[in-house]
């Protein structure tokens, strides 16, 4: 996961982005501020995200396979990013136009 690469900064965009999606794809408010709250259990990497076998698992698992094993103690966080990184990026607009410009 990027967030734990050393390098990692936080961008305001980025951040905006996802709470705009939170706000799409969860819409309640209190359900809203539950994940929120969660988030910064993970952003500290506090509780079960700071163990060896999870920070191990950064280099060998998907996102998505990473927050399917390790997030059930912040279940709430767990199912917004699990459906987060389940959706699926379409560029089949792009291509067409790509196709097009090629010509």
């Amino acid at each position: 996961m990027l967030h734990y690469h050393p390098e990692f900064i936080a961008d305001y965009e980025v951040k905006r982005g996802m709470y705009d999606c939170l706000e799409r794809l969860v819409g309640d408010i209190d359900e809203m501020s539950k994940i929120d709250v969660q988030t910064e259990s993970f952003k500290s990497k506090s509780r079960f995200f700071s163990s060896q076998i999870t920070q191990r698992a950064l280099k060998t698992k998907t996102p998505l396979q990473w927050c399917e094993s390790y997030g059930d103690e912040h279940p709430k966080l767990q199912r917004f990013a699990i459906r987060v990184l389940s959706l699926t990026c379409n560029s089949s607009g792009w291509e067409c136009n790509w196709s097009a410009f090629e010509r």
